[in-house]
């Protein structure tokens, strides 16, 4: 009897099941920062045009240096959902809110997977603050957070054939649609039947990849991942697809995501076939900085599998503690979101109104991320010298901006007629330019405008 009586008080509510609320208010934390992503804001633009023409994008329309250049917009459906929250509201503030409500979803589905390999809260929050270290440079709103979305989807659906497989048909629809790592759920997809080996993920997982034709890019969302091939030099330029610095502590939690599928291999918690999924996707964690968190997705539900279960107990009689840890917890996670001001842009990212009124009529140099961030204040009065779309500019261009911002710009200047450039103070582009004799036309603490 009392063997029956400690299993129900086991198999209860208790204050732990909350712990991987904490999580919340980690991310909450993240999501309610200064807007700082430049690749978020010209996709916005993006989307008021499709939505305006009615088609999607195939052609540049926001800069001079690459005008009417075949260009696909591959996140084309993020877009347009960016376009309507924009014309639904009259500040930046959802944008915080999307990344909190997109984030909680990742890590959830994060959760539930590894609730599937080692049944644990305090495993799952253990796992989540690991996942949540590693999403926490990428929680921005762009499409690539979505992103996240369908490949932390798709570990769930592989770990529950039975009563989700068809569910990889629409997954990969939106997929394509959102973003052009569709092609990783693929393999994903691919390894998981040669390690498990069963065949219904070639009827299933077959369609799933027809679907992804049937995009309003139709066989160009394929041609998207061509040319993202050809422009490897280029992002080589770009500092998120630079290979991981492990030593520094953003990414540093990987390692333990490595310790934690030696010991369960050690352990004998992970099967040979295993390593059919894990090592490809172990290995593409390491290529780029920005491949580390979706290859711990993967991994994660692997890497805990080795950990010893804790016992839990919970209180005799009633579980409303425990019911009021979850609420207090969950209140506590939204509390930053309420906190801050919401829908600021960062001020030493992307320049005011009177800097920007000073390209006005003129051709304009300026980095990347003011580039994104005149797409969606200025365009189509002004167009752009570059931004982050580096499957477009490629790597001439892109080296060019990088000679120019070192001080060395006649050459890029003389090419493209360029009367103003908008600089950061005391950088190598202005110091040169004010002894080349160039003068400032607007100023704040953050930019100047410089004019011959």
């Amino acid at each position: 009897m009392s063997t029956d009586r400690e299993s129900k008080q086991r198999a209860g509510l208790s204050v732990l099941h909350a712990a991987p609320l904490l999580v919340g208010f980690l991310l909450a934390l993240r999501a309610s920062e200064l807007i700082r992503d430049n690749s978020f804001l010209w996709h916005i633009r993006a989307g008021s045009v499709q939505a305006s023409t009615g088609a999607v994008l195939t052609t540049d329309p926001f800069s001079y240096t690459a005008n009417g250049e075949g260009w696909r917009t591959q996140s084309w459906l993020v877009d347009l959902a960016y376009a309507q929250l924009e014309s639904m509201t009259d500040s930046l503030a959802w944008a915080n809110w999307f990344v909190f409500g997109i984030g909680a979803i990742v890590l959830a589905l994060v959760g539930f997977a590894i609730y599937d390999s080692r049944r644990s809260p305090v495993i799952v929050a253990g796992g989540l603050i690991l996942a949540m270290w590693l999403f926490a440079p990428f929680a921005q709103a762009r499409p690539v957070i979505v992103s996240y979305v369908m490949m932390a989807a798709l570990v769930l659906i592989l770990r529950w054939k039975d009563q989700l497989l068809w569910a990889l048909v629409p997954l990969f629809w939106i997929w394509a649609a959102v973003h052009g790592s569709w092609v990783l759920g693929g393999l994903l997809v691919i390894l998981e039947l040669i390690r498990s080996r069963d065949m219904r993920l070639i009827k299933a997982g077959g369609a799933g990849l027809v679907a992804t034709l049937l995009t309003a890019h139709g066989i160009g969302t394929w041609a998207v991942l061509y040319e993202f091939s050809q422009a490897r030099e280029a992002l080589g330029l770009i500092e998120e697809w630079l290979p991981p610095d492990f030593a520094d502590i953003a990414q540093a939690p990987y390692l333990i995501v490595m310790v934690g599928l030696f010991v369960g291999f050690a352990r004998g918690a992970l099967a040979p076939k295993d390593l059919i999924v894990v090592l490809p996707f172990l290995f593409f964690g390491m290529t780029s900085r920005r491949a580390v968190f979706p290859a711990t997705i993967v991994l994660l539900p692997f890497a805990v599998s080795a950990l010893p279960l804790p016992k839990l107990r919970t209180a005799r009689g009633s579980t409303f503690v425990p019911a009021v840890a979850l609420v207090v917890l969950g209140l506590l996670a939204l509390s930053p979101m309420f906190a801050r001001p919401l829908g600021l842009l960062d001020a030493e990212r992307f320049p005011r109104e009177s800097v920007v009124s000073a390209i006005e009529g003129r051709t304009p140099f300026h980095d990347s991320a003011v580039g994104g961030y005149l797409i969606y204040d200025a365009w189509p009065t002004e167009l752009v010298y570059v931004d982050d779309r580096a499957e477009l500019y490629g790597f001439d261009r892109l080296l060019g901006l990088r000679k120019a911002l070192s001080g060395d710009y006649e050459e890029v200047f003389d090419a493209n007629d360029i009367d103003v450039a908008i600089v950061k103070p005391d950088s190598p582009l202005h110091r040169r330019l004010v002894s080349d004799g160039w003068s400032p036309d607007a100023v704040t603490e953050e930019f100047i405008a410089m004019v011959p």
